[in-house]
Parts: structure tokens; sequence; C-alpha cells
């Protein structure tokens, strides 16, 4: 039986039909009638509702992202180099207080 995924974009093939043995025997009329004399399969067709699409959307946009801000990794260190990049002890001190509270 053939399987279409529609708004999926990057899937695989599917080769395992999921039907237990006794699915298959009650359903087997059904597919029978939705079979063409040639001897073809019918297809099953999912479809994603618009919020999964979103989803789908929204993670491929994601993952397509930096895990690195290189403009402000830039910026300090010409901070840095240039002398002007102050430490605030204190907020330091509380942040790393509030981090060793956590463990």
């Amino acid at each position: 039986m053939a399987i279409n995924f529609t708004g999926i974009s990057n899937q695989g093939g599917v080769s395992k039909n999921s039907r237990t043995p006794a699915e298959d025997s009650t359903s087997k009329t059904a597919v029978d009638a939705n079979t063409s004399g040639a001897g073809t399969m019918a297809e099953d067709t999912v479809r994603l509702s618009g919020t999964a699409q979103t989803l789908q959307n929204q993670e491929a946009k994601i993952n397509g992202l930096s895990d690195i801000d290189q403009q402000k990794v830039d910026q300090i260190k010409q901070a840095i180099a240039s002398g002007n990049y102050k430490i605030d002890s204190q907020k330091l001190a509380s942040n790393m207080a509030s981090m060793d509270s956590l463990f």
C-alpha cells in the first residue's frame, strides 16, 4: 500500500505496513474496493494541520540559526583589546552565587 504524506518536506520512504494481521483481514474488503482492476494499490494520505506546518517551518528556521552571536563576540574582543571592557565584580559575584545555589 502506498502512503503519501503531504506537508512534510524531508520524509523517508515508508516500507513497513503497521497493521496487525487481525486488522488486515477486516480491512481487506475495503482495500479491495479501493483497488482498481489493474492491480494498483489505493493510497493513504496524511495532511498536517496549519499549526503543525507552522511548527515545522519554525523548527527549520531555528536549526538554521547560529549558536554564537558573532557580532557581540567581536564587540567584546574589541573592547578587551582597547582596554575599555569593564567587569562589574558585584554583578559577577552575584551571578556566581546564584549559579552555585542551583547545585
